[in-house]
């Protein structure tokens, strides 16, 4: 039998720091995406799925992760100023691939992609902090 699979969702932001703000507020929408993602992903697949805690730094995000041996660390936001299309950061060339998967099925449900889709972020906490996969999806701009 196969190991159950282990993916964390951090819900970008927290209750006190909302992200962008434009035509909604980017918190906002991140919890609605990733409640769907999570409600979709427990009638499709076999895994467990673990929400970081809003009030808890990015530090402390990445040990839960850490410590849980987490399959694959997804952290959703939404850019903020002028722009459209979506955007996949990995920490780096070796995670290429993940955010690749991620572009692929975000433009066949229809999003346009920024140009180049997949950019290396190795300064952002979530990416570097993580001993698993991860990736922070910008999913369109607010």
């Amino acid at each position: 039998m196969a190991k159950e699979k282990i993916v964390v969702w951090d819900k970008g932001h927290s209750n006190t720091d909302c992200g962008a703000v434009g035509y909604v507020k980017e918190r906002d929408v991140v919890v609605k995406v990733v409640d769907y993602a999570i409600e979709y992903m427990e009638l499709n697949y076999v895994c467990k799925n673990v929400e970081t805690k809003a009030t808890d730094t990015l530090a402390k995000r990445s040990a839960m992760a850490n410590t849980l041996k987490a399959d694959l660390f997804v952290s959703v936001h939404f850019n903020a100023g002028g722009g459209d299309g979506y955007e996949a950061l990995v920490y780096s060339e070796a995670n290429k691939d993940l955010g690749e998967c991620y572009a692929k099925h975000v433009k066949a449900a229809g999003q346009n992609l920024r140009k180049p889709a997949v950019k290396y972020r190795p300064e952002l906490g979530v990416l570097r902090l993580t001993n698993m996969k991860a990736i922070l999806n910008e999913m369109a701009f607010v």
